[in-house]
C-alpha cells in the first residue's frame, strides 16, 4: 500500500522536531514540501523533492513556494499542472497537489508528481548528456580534464550531488585527484590499510557501521548515502570513485552506474599513460630519424636504396657526388642503368633479395656519369621488415683516394730508396770529382801559361766544381742536417739578410727593404738552416727580376692570429705560371733548364718543416710571394 501525507497523523501533533518531520517525509515516495499557508515559505522537504528540484533541504528552506512553483495557487486544493523552476533555472512540468494539514500552524502539504513525458524527456536528456561527456572524457589532452568530465557525467547519471575520485599517491595509498560538488570534507588521502574495506562496490547509509575514513566523513557531513567502487576491481589500489548526497535515496542502479563511471575513469587514465608513452616514443623516433638523416646525408659512403623490382627509390648526397647523378634523375630507374661497370651487379643483387643476407662484393670498377672509371668497395644490405618483401641498400666506398695514397706511398718508398742510392752515388762522385779536379790542377801547373791545354784544363776544373755543388745539394737532401734551434730574433736576422744582399741587388737595379708589423716575438730557429732558406729565396727572386729597370724585393714580418710568426718574401718579377705552381717544391723539378738543379725549393721546404713551420707560394702576373710560418719561442 502506498503511504500518503494523510497517513502521517504525527503531523497533527504539536511540538514535533524538524529532524523527526524530515524522517517522516522521507517515508513518502513522492516529492513533498511542507509550507506555511500564511507566509508561503517552504518549511520542510523530503529527499524526493530535493532530487526533483536539485536544491538541498537547506536551500529549499530558504525559498518561497512562489519562487519554486510560480504558477501554483496555494488556496486551491487538488491537482494543478504547474512549472517547477529547478536549481539550474530549467523548468519542468509537474502535477502539484495542495492539502491543508490543519492545526494552529496552518501548514500546507504540497505533493509533486513529475509529468510522465517531462520526466522521461529530462531523464533521456541527462543520460545523453552524460554519455556525451563520457565519450569525450578519454579524448581530453589532460588527464585532469578527463576526470572532471567523468564526475560531471556521474552527477547526471546517478543524481548524486557530490563525487570524489582517488588515484595512487607517490608514497603509497590513494589521494584525492578530482572532486565534483562542494561543502563535503572528504579525506585527502586513504592509506593502503584503509583500502582493505573498499575493495568491492559498497553502499553506506546512516545507521550502518562506519568502517572507513570515507564513511566517517559522510556520517560527519550528515549525508543520506555514500557509494564507492574501485576503478579496477582486480587492482583496487589503482583508484577509487565515490558518490554521495545529503538528501534523498540512492537509486537501485547506483552501484552499477558507479562501476561504469569508474571504468571510464580507468580508461582515461590508461589512455593518458599510453598517450604519454606514445609521445615519448614519437619524440625518440623523431630524434632518431633526425640523427639517421644527418648521418645518412653526411656520411662519406654512397648509399642507394632500391625497391623489390631493383629500381632506385632514394640516394644520398654522397651517391650523387660519387656517381654524378641527381636523385631526381635516378628515381625509379633500374639500378643497372646507374651502377655500370665491367661486370654487372645484377646477379648479386637478385641473390641478395632472395637470400636476405648482407653481401660484400669486394672491389669493383664502376663508371661515373662522365665515363670516368673509379674503384669502389661494394656492399649489399637487404632491408626486410617483418612479413614484408625485402628491399636493398647498396653501399659504395670510393677507393680512388686510397689507391692514390697507396701509389704515393710506393713513390715515397721509391724516393727513400733513391735517396739512399743518391747519397752513396753523390759521395762516390764527389771523391771522383775531387780527384779529377786535383789532377787537372797539377797538369795545369806543369804546363806553360800559353799552352793551348790551359783553357781546356780550366774548363774541366770549373765543370768539376759545378758537379761538386750538385753532389753537395744531393747529399743535403738525402742526409739532411742536424738542426740546433735556439731563440732567434727573426727581425734582426731578416734585416741582416737584406743588408748582405743589398750590394748585389743594386747592381741589378733592385731595391730591398724589411717591413715589420707590430711587436714580433723571438722564434726557435737554426740560423745556418734559415740562412740557406733565405739565400735560395733571394737568389730565385733576383733571377726572376733580371733585366727589369726597377725591381723590388720585400720582406714583411708579422704575428699571425694563431701565434705563428709570418715572413712574406715577395718580388715584382713576372710570376710563376699556374700550371707549374703546384710542382715547384718537388725535388729535381726546375724551369731553368741545365742551369737549375731542381733542389733549391725542395730543400727550403724541408728546412722549414724541420722548424715545425710551413711554406706556401702565391703568384700572379707581376709578382710572387713566398709565405713562411714559424712557431714563436716559448
Amino acid at each position: 500500500m502506498t503511504l500518503t501525507i494523510n497517513d502521517l497523523s504525527l503531523f497533527k501533533r504539536r511540538n514535533i522536531g524538524s529532524e523527526e518531520i524530515h524522517a517522516l517525509l522521507d517515508l513518502l515516495p513522492s516529492p513533498t514540501l511542507i509550507a506555511s499557508a500564511r507566509s508561503g515559505r517552504i518549511l520542510f522537504s523530503n529527499g524526493a523533492a530535493t532530487q526533483l528540484s536539485a536544491f538541498t533541504r537547506k536551500e529549499l528552506s530558504e525559498l518561497n513556494v512562489n519562487t519554486l512553483l510560480p504558477e501554483l495557487a496555494l488556496d486551491e486544493h487538488g491537482k494543478q499542472a504547474v512549472a517547477l523552476v529547478k536549481r539550474n533555472n530549467q523548468n519542468a512540468s509537474v502535477q502539484a497537489s495542495v492539502a491543508a494539514l490543519g492545526g494552529t500552524e496552518h501548514w500546507l502539504a504540497i505533493t509533486l508528481e513529475p509529468s510522465t513525458a517531462q520526466a522521461t524527456a529530462d531523464d533521456s536528456r541527462q543520460r545523453w548528456e552524460a554519455l556525451h561527456l563520457l565519450s569525450q572524457a578519454a579524448l581530453q589532452p589532460e588527464l585532469a580534464s578527463a576526470y572532471r568530465q567523468v564526475l560531471q557525467a556521474g552527477a547526471l547519471l546517478t543524481g548524486a550531488r557530490h563525487l570524489v575520485l582517488y588515484t595512487p599517491a607517490a608514497d603509497g595509498g590513494l589521494q584525492v585527484q578530482a572532486v565534483h560538488g562542494s561543502g563535503i570534507d572528504f579525506p585527502p588521502t586513504l592509506s593502503t590499510d584503509e583500502l582493505a574495506a573498499l575493495q568491492a562496490p559498497k553502499l553506506w547509509q546512516p545507521g550502518r557501521s562506519l568502517e572507513t575514513p570515507l564513511q566517517r566523513a559522510a556520517h560527519a557531513s550528515k549525508l543520506s548515502y555514500l557509494a564507492s567502487t574501485p576503478l579496477d576491481l582486480t587492482e583496487p589500489e589503482q583508484g577509487l570513485l565515490a558518490a554521495a548526497h545529503e538528501d534523498g535515496r540512492p537509486s537501485e542502479e547506483l552501484l552499477t552506474l558507479l562501476q561504469i563511471l569508474a571504468t571510464s575513469a580507468a580508461t582515461a587514465s590508461i589512455n593518458a599513460r599510453m598517450s604519454r608513452t606514445w609521445q615519448q616514443d614519437a619524440a625518440r623516433l623523431s630524434e632518431n630519424d633526425a640523427i639517421l638523416a644527418a648521418l645518412y646525408e653526411q656520411m662519406q659512403d654512397a648509399v642507394l636504396f632500391t625497391d623489390t623490382a631493383l629500381k632506385l627509390t632514394e640516394v644520398n648526397m654522397a651517391a650523387e657526388a660519387m656517381l654524378g647523378y641527381s636523385q631526381a634523375e635516378v628515381l625509379n630507374r633500374p639500378v643497372q642503368d646507374v651502377l655500370i661497370g665491367l661486370r654487372t651487379l645484377l646477379p648479386e643483387l637478385e641473390l641478395a633479395l632472395e637470400g636476405k643476407q648482407v653481401m660484400e662484393l669486394g672491389k669493383r670498377k664502376l663508371l661515373r656519369r662522365d665515363g670516368q672509371e673509379f674503384l669502389a668497395l661494394v656492399r649489399i644490405a637487404p632491408i626486410a621488415p617483418k612479413n614484408k618483401t625485402a628491399r636493398l641498400a647498396i653501399i659504395l666506398s670510393d677507393l680512388s683516394e686510397h689507391e692514390a695514397f697507396h701509389l704515393q706511398t710506393l713513390q715515397m718508398n721509391d724516393r727513400t730508396w733513391l735517396g739512399d742510392v743518391a747519397s752513396v752515388f753523390a759521395h762516390e762522385m764527389q771523391n771522383t770529382l775531387n780527384n779529377i779536379n786535383l789532377t787537372s790542377s797539377a797538369i795545369q801547373t806543369n804546363q806553360p801559361e800559353d799552352d793551348p791545354l790551359q783553357q781546356q784544363l780550366t774548363l774541366i776544373m770549373e765543370e768539376c766544381e759545378r758537379l761538386a755543388r750538385y753532389m753537395r745539394l744531393m747529399l743535403s737532401v738525402a742526409r739532411g742536417r742536424a738542426h740546433e734551434p735556439e731563440p732567434l730574433n727573426i727581425v734582426e736576422f731578416c734585416e741582416g739578410q737584406i743588408a748582405r744582399w743589398r750590394a748585389r741587388m743594386q747592381r741589378k737595379n733592385i731595391q730591398g727593404h724589411v717591413e715589420i708589423n707590430g711587436d714580433i716575438p723571438l722564434i726557435m730557429g737554426d740560423a745556418h738552416a734559415l740562412d740557406q732558406v733565405f739565400t735560395n729565396l733571394f737568389t730565385n727572386a733576383i733571377q726572376a727580376m733580371n733585366g727589369q729597370t726597377s725591381g723590388l724585393l720585400a720582406v714583411h714580418i708579422s704575428l699571425a692570429w694563431d701565434g705563428m710568426v709570418e715572413i712574406i718574401v715577395s718580388d715584382n718579377g713576372p710570376g710563376i705560371p699556374e700550371e707549374i705552381r703546384s710542382r715547384i717544391f718537388e725535388p729535381f723539378f726546375s724551369t731553368k733548364g741545365s742551369e737549375g738543379s731542381g733542389l733549391g725549393l725542395a730543400i727550403i721546404k724541408r728546412l722549414v718543416m724541420a722548424h715545425k713551420g710551413e711554406i706556401t707560394v702565391d703568384s700572379f702576373p707581376g709578382g710572387t710571394m713566398f709565405k713562411i710560418r714559424l712557431p714563436k719561442a716559448e
